[in-house]
């Protein structure tokens, strides 16, 4: 079995009471990243998980398992250090909690040389607000739902997104990538990756699968079909 490398199953959709066992079930599929939200309860409604919760994976898992850290939080940049001093590899935070203090991303890249840094775009943010942070970040994250809680529709015409950003990326020759969270399935997650998408976060569609190897399967027959 290859390596799973484009989807990324959102913890957030996990059993909480077996969260063991379902990580033991990604490492057995191969898949190299696991989506790991962080919601404060104000910036989004709802609150997840914390550091703590995040030390305890990622010291048991994460050498087989990148636990990429989705800040939907008031106060991103100083829960970003956190979560990098405490091991995390991959952290994005969102363009609508940044209110234009973007310049502190470069110091925060300085700190940490080895942690991929990403911004979050809400539903309701145009894309053109965020072309010109291209060389700043690592990866976007597009977000296909409104931010806060599993389980939402897929809104159609984020693949539009995507494919702005992937123009623009090619265009200037720059390597970032491109993710996108929220209503992702075998149907909108291949129409995301034929816009240019890299990754994509899916929550219930694969922790909700009767099989998990079977839809991650249909993910990748879809994508064939779609070339």
């Amino acid at each position: 079995m290859e390596k799973e490398t484009l989807i990324r199953p959102s913890l957030l959709s996990a059993d909480f009471t077996n969260l063991n066992k379902d990580l033991r079930t990604l490492i057995a599929l191969k898949i190299t990243h696991c989506h790991f939200d962080v919601m404060d309860g104000t910036f989004v409604d709802n609150i997840s998980f914390g550091e703590p919760l995040f030390k305890s994976v990622n010291d048991r898992y994460g050498k087989k398992i990148t636990f990429d850290v989705h800040l939907m939080t008031l106060s991103p940049l100083r829960q970003a250090k956190q979560f990098a001093l405490l091991g995390a590899k991959e952290i994005s935070f969102h363009y609508e909690a940044m209110h234009n203090h973007f310049n502190q991303v470069k110091r925060l890249k300085k700190q940490f040389p080895n942690v991929k840094f990403g911004l979050a775009v809400s539903p309701e943010t145009d894309i053109s607000f965020v072309l010109g942070l291209t060389n700043l970040f690592d990866y976007f994250l597009i977000m296909s739902v409104i931010p806060g809680k599993g389980g939402q529709s897929f809104i159609p015409g984020s693949e539009l997104k995507v494919k702005r950003l992937a123009e623009v990326r090619k265009m200037n020759n720059l390597h970032f990538e491109i993710g996108v969270d929220g209503g992702l399935n075998d149907i909108t997650g291949p129409l995301c990756y034929q816009n240019g998408a890299d990754f994509l976060v899916m929550g219930s569609y694969f922790f909700k699968a009767p099989d998990r190897a079977l839809a991650l399967e249909k993910v990748h027959k879809n994508l064939a079909l779609g070339r």
